[in-house]
């Protein structure tokens, strides 16, 4: 006879619904089993394959089998456009037996009313199913691969629900109670009150529902009031929109309160004396002029084979334990979010803006990870170990600007210069073995006291910002590197390869703008590509567009690669005060120290690691979309401004599209898109619908797709996040022509050589 509790334990993980398929070695180190019970469990899997509750997988892995092949888990996602997609879960076996989740089909569209209640970022079960209709055949009369035309599929089960209150405007009813009106994304389109508010409430206003019945087939969507925040024009009350409307943590629970209060400020003597000191080497941190908390530092030195650069990080693992109520609120929250008023930190302000904060003159606990390159760049050796530093200075990424470019003389500047020789020959490599560069200018809200926008600025992405990522990249490779090659679990970051149709429209629409496109799937073609468009007007619209054609990037516990920095080896290691995946991968390095701490050296499960990465990839999205609308309606406030200021500010502006209605135009500074209606143009101007374009009747001069023009905003609508504008000077023509598009044929033909 078998252990029972062994096989409960077993059926327990199996049954769990992250759970993805392992092998028999595999799940033994899952749960943790000893030794001299591996046997035992290994037979315990054989004899439930026989009675049949569990199946054997291709590559030996194991699943319990389900009572319905048919239906597959994963997220719901739901875009303003009304776009509905359903992303499986990773390593999904169901899905993947459709083809979904794969290259193929990376993710399934769905129609609306298919969704049956589910809402953004909701947790399904989803039933799929075959069509009749007659397969499609590719040009040599073979099946083509399947697409999500293939298919229909709708929502069976809602399994988790992503937000636990709704967001709404207040609207009055005949019945008293009032209804809410939501955003048909985060929230159902119409809400009945189940109650009578208790509190003064006003048509119009922003209030948040906590939801009692979320409807159904002939039932309405019902919720209580909880609270009102406002109308939607006043000060504030479009950032704690936001908040309320994404579910953001923001005060902490009292345990994770009560535990980082706890938290001794001074550091023991036993515990420096286990540390490497560095206090006596020049470490310096740069980070923006607004920051709190300070990270990662950095230290270098010149030899005479090339240079030994050590990347200090604040040691937050020192502080966050496993299973603590601090561990437990960072792990739900994910990581930080920075709204523009305010930041959401992962970590209560003890530990993120002073305790691990890399102050200057303040000793501070690090990870270091020292690393020797030689001349040319290479990495030819890493180590890692528990440090302690004093900083020497903080700057500002202006401060380190200005020292790049000569100003200053002394032990930090010149720190600062040598440093910059060895990250720009960092950088040139990546970018060499087909790193993409992504960088984008950072768009800010200057607000007053009351939250209002007085401003927008722009913060390029300088010689000081570069420096400080080569560096930050070059620490997450080594570590990255190191965990693989021990085989010690942790969590990477992973990016993969991109779809090619998406790629396909992308080099369709660089053409289109006069930029040469050969080969775009392979690398050296896509980064000549990119090259080409470095210094365009339209460099920040189609850089934009080439990462909304990439796969995004998430966390798994695979090395799976990271296409966008074109390496193999790639994690989270500099940043563990604002993202939990680096305090994961900092619990993981203890292996690998020259100096670890004394006592058992554990690892989470791999079951665990999964179910965390998957966890805080969901999290790096909520943020990603909360931060984004955040900012986007402080823009819109500004820009809705400046539409009844004296001198408005002037954009430049490219043409997208022309049609009868109008021009449409992106503003690829504000990373926007608006339209210029026919009355807005000056003169008289008539459509020509074969030509694509408006002429002006009186100078001939005529507006196309790709045109470089100046223009200012008219009119604003928040709810829509749409811009009407006036052309304010006439276009400047160009003479690039238009590039080559190659045909599916062509780039397959060229793949096969």
């Amino acid at each position: 006879m078998f252990d029972n509790s062994l096989t409960d334990i077993l059926l327990h993980y199996l049954e769990s619904p992250k759970y993805q398929p392992r092998s028999k070695s595999e799940l033994c180190r899952d749960l943790g089993i000893e030794s001299k019970q591996r046997a035992e469990l290994r037979q315990i899997i054989d004899s439930l394959v026989e009675s049949g509750r569990l199946v054997l997988l291709p590559k030996g892995k194991y699943a319990l089998k389900r009572q319905r092949q048919d239906l597959i888990e994963g997220t719901i996602r739901i875009f303003r456009s009304g776009k509905a997609i359903f992303i499986p879960a990773a390593g999904d076996t169901i899905a993947q037996s459709f083809g979904i989740g794969t290259d193929a089909i990376p993710e399934l569209e769905l129609k609306r009313h298919r969704l049956c209640g589910a809402l953004d970022g909701d947790r399904v079960a989803l039933k799929i199913e075959h069509r009749t209709s007659k397969n499609r055949r590719n040009i040599k009369g073979l099946r083509s691969q399947p697409c999500s035309d293939d298919f229909k599929a709708r929502v069976e089960k809602i399994l988790i629900r992503a937000r636990s209150q709704w967001l709404g405007v207040y609207r009055p009813s005949k019945n008293g109670k009032g209804r809410v009106q939501g955003d048909g994304i985060s929230a159902p389109t119409n809400i009945e009150l189940a109650e009578k508010p208790t509190c003064i409430v006003k048509p119009g206003q922003l209030v948040t529902l906590e939801p009692i019945h979320h409807g159904g087939a002939n039932i309405a969507p019902t919720g209580r009031l909880i609270e009102v925040l406002g109308y939607p024009d006043e000060p504030n009350v479009d950032v704690e929109s936001v908040i309320r409307k994404y579910d953001l943590a923001v005060d902490f629970p009292i345990p994770a309160v009560a535990e980082a209060a706890s938290l001794p400020t001074e550091i023991s003597i036993s515990e420096l004396n286990r540390r490497e000191d560095w206090t006596t080497r020049t470490v310096i941190t740069i980070d923006p002029a607004t920051a709190k908390d300070f990270d990662d530092a950095i230290a270098i030195q010149k030899t005479e084979t090339g240079w030994t650069l050590a990347v200090h990080i604040a040691d937050v693992a020192h502080y966050v334990r496993p299973g603590s109520a601090l561990d437990k609120e960072a792990r739900r929250r994910g990581n930080s979010t920075y709204l523009p008023d305010r930041v959401l930190p992962m970590l209560p302000p003890k530990l993120s803006d002073d305790l691990c904060s890399l102050r200057p003159h303040i000793i501070r606990l690090t990870k270091v990870c020292e690393m020797k390159f030689n001349k040319q760049g290479n990495m030819v050796s890493s180590r890692f170990a528990d440090a302690y530093i004093c900083s020497s200075a903080r700057l500002t990424y202006q401060e380190a600007y200005d020292m790049l470019q000569g100003h200053g003389e002394g032990e930090i500047p010149e720190l600062i210069r040598e440093t910059w020789r060895l990250a720009s020959l960092l950088r040139s490599i990546r970018y060499n073995q087909g790193a993409l560069d992504l960088d984008f200018p950072e768009i800010r809200a200057i607000l007053d006291e009351n939250g209002r926008v007085t401003d927008i600025i722009t913060e390029e992405y300088d010689e000081s910002h570069q420096l400080i990522e080569e560096c930050m990249l070059a620490a997450n490779q080594a570590v990255a590197l190191a965990l693989k090659n021990h085989n010690i679990p942790t969590i990477y970051r992973v990016h993969e390869d991109p779809d090619d149709a998406k790629l396909m429209e992308f080099a369709r629409l660089c053409a289109l703008y006069g930029h040469p496109v050969h080969d775009i799937y392979q690398r050296q073609y896509l980064n000549a590509l990119m090259k080409s468009i470095a210094g365009a007007p339209d460099e920040q619209m189609l850089k934009l567009a080439l990462l909304k054609s990439l796969m995004r990037a998430r966390y798994a516990t695979s090395p799976l690669g990271h296409y966008g920095l074109a390496t193999a080896n790639y994690c989270h290691f500099t940043s563990p005060i604002r993202r939990y995946a680096d305090l994961i991968v900092h619990r993981s390095l203890v292996n690998l120290l020259t100096n670890p701490p004394d006592g058992k050296k554990s690892i989470a499960p791999l079951g665990v690691l999964t179910d965390t990465a998957e966890h805080i990839s969901i999290t790096e999205r909520n943020s990603a979309a909360a931060e984004k609308e955040a900012h986007r309606l402080k823009l819109f406030d500004w820009l809705e401004a400046q539409c009844y200021a004296e001198s408005p500010t002037e954009h430049d502006a490219l043409v997208i599209d022309v049609r009868h209605f109008g021009v449409m135009v992106e503003i690829p500074r504000l990373q926007l898109k608006g339209l210029i209606k026919p009355e807005k143009l000056p003169g008289y101007w008539y459509f020509e619908p074969y030509a694509a374009r408006w002429t002006c009747r009186d100078t001939q001069q005529s507006l196309s797709i790709g045109q470089r023009i100046r223009v200012i905003p008219t009119h604003v609508d928040k709810d829509e996040q749409w811009v009407d504008f006036a052309l304010k000077s006439m276009p400047t023509y160009s003479s690039e022509p238009i590039g080559f598009i190659p045909t599916p044929i062509q780039t397959r033909n060229k793949r096969k050589k």
